[in-house]
């Protein structure tokens, strides 16, 4: 008699959000490092989620490789309530200035970014590691009149923040690492100049880049420009009405919205790790991915229901799937950076070429380094290099079991909440 209360009362803790700040935030920009694009571009944006109670300081959010701003707002929202008086800032990059978002104000986005016509931005080449640091630099600067700051990288980004922690560590008053670290990337002297061959195909170096044989903005594997806006149109549509029909070519199989904007990014179904989350499952038939086995993942494939659509539900895992469309793109930006600049994925790989000054340096406070149990660095010892960065500096490392690379930033638990608010007291608590 008791067993289906029990099993209900089950999913409703599995299912529970924690408490989350339902506000409007504010979008704006700010002066970057000046370059050949001019000074309409040369400039970076923050999407603000105000601080409740008394301002005790800014928490710089940097977005990783194809990141956007949106990438923090499921944790912003719940991170806000939790550590009072904390604004918490998640940081576009120059990049996304150069997006064309007018879709997004058309009944259908979807059919607006299918012919969507990649401009040429020569200017991109130019927007490397010293560039996106000086635009860091003015961030900080901006924030630091209100008080302290500390910056949180996640993924890719968490590179470029240990890598502002050596260029103007001194700046700020925390740093934390979220799955990722700063030394994920490496290419030596040559490879960084003349490219190099990878598993996938060829890499091209920063000579291919500056003569024009590769394009200025990523480009590869499926996540150029086009289908990264196009990905932003489905989970935009899919926000506003999740169980409608999903419009041709958003799948191969008919599907409501939700589950055609979902199936690509499950971690059931990607092949892509670092770009999934764990978000439900679909109602379908299913079968085997054998590029995923080639791989060395098991990863299933949607085949469609005979005579019926493919649905999707909430399961209960880590990732709330309608919060996520909904919060995955807006009109002003997204969980994207469409053009994201090829050359500051390579001079981050390189660092020590482009700013061979850069050392490593005791900072004057701790780091966490927040790793995901299904991400990237899943292990304490994969942080190592924020030790040989940060030589003599307190380092707490917290794996988070069970969450994938982009859960750790999505999930409904707030799985993150507890230990950046533990760290951001005990830095308030140091300096008041």
């Amino acid at each position: 008699m008791l067993r289906w209360p029990f099993l209900v009362a089950c999913l409703g803790l599995a299912l529970a959000q924690s408490p989350r700040w339902s506000g409007a935030p504010d979008y704006f920009a700010v002066p970057g490092s000046p370059t050949p694009a001019g000074s309409r571009l040369d400039r970076s944006y923050v999407l603000s989620f105000p601080a409740q109670g008394a301002p005790k300081g800014t928490l710089i959010m940097v977005p990783g490789f194809l990141g956007g701003a949106t990438n923090f707002e499921a944790l912003a929202r719940r991170l806000v309530l939790a550590a009072p008086g904390w604004t918490v800032w998640a940081w576009d990059r120059r990049a996304n200035g150069l997006e064309d978002r007018q879709g997004f104000a058309l009944p259908d986005p979807w059919a607006y970014y299918q012919d969507y016509r990649l401009p040429d931005f020569p200017f991109l080449k130019e927007w490397g590691l010293r560039v996106h640091l000086e635009d860091l630099e003015q961030l900080v600067e901006q924030a630091r009149r209100e008080g302290p700051v500390v910056l949180a990288g996640h993924s890719l980004g968490a590179s470029l923040a240990a890598l502002f922690a050596l260029y103007r560590g001194e700046r700020l008053d925390g740093l934390i690492l979220l799955d990722g670290a700063p030394r994920l990337l490496a290419v030596d002297p040559r490879a960084y100049l003349e490219g190099a061959q990878g598993p996938f195909g060829r890499l091209p170096g920063l000579n291919d880049l500056l003569s024009g044989r590769t394009p200025p903005y990523v480009a590869a594997f499926g996540l150029g420009p086009a289908a990264l806006a196009q990905a932003e149109a489905q989970a935009f549509m899919a926000g506003l009405a999740p169980e409608a029909d999903a419009p041709p070519g958003w799948a191969p199989f008919r599907s409501s919205r939700l589950a055609a904007a979902l199936y690509r990014v499950d971690e059931r179904y990607s092949l892509l790790p670092i770009f999934s989350v764990s978000a439900g499952q679909a109602v379908a038939r299913e079968g085997l991915s054998l590029l995923g086995l080639a791989l060395g993942r098991l990863v299933y494939t949607i085949r469609g229901p005979r005579g019926g659509r493919v649905e999707w539900r909430d399961t209960g895992e880590a990732t709330d799937p309608l919060e996520f469309v909904r919060l995955y793109a807006n009109p002003i930006t997204g969980f994207s950076e469409w053009f994201f600049p090829y050359r500051l994925a390579l001079d981050i790989a390189a660092f020590e070429v482009v700013l061979p000054d850069l050392r490593p340096r005791r900072l004057p406070y701790p780091v966490l380094a927040l790793g995901a149990g299904r991400g990237l660095l899943p292990r304490n010892e994969d942080f190592a290099s924020a030790r040989a960065f940060f030589p003599e500096t307190p380092l707490e490392v917290n794996i988070l079991e069970g969450l994938t690379h982009l859960d750790l930033l999505t999930n409904r638990h707030g799985a993150a909440i507890g230990p950046i608010r533990n760290y951001l007291e005990g830095l308030h608590r140091a300096h008041p």
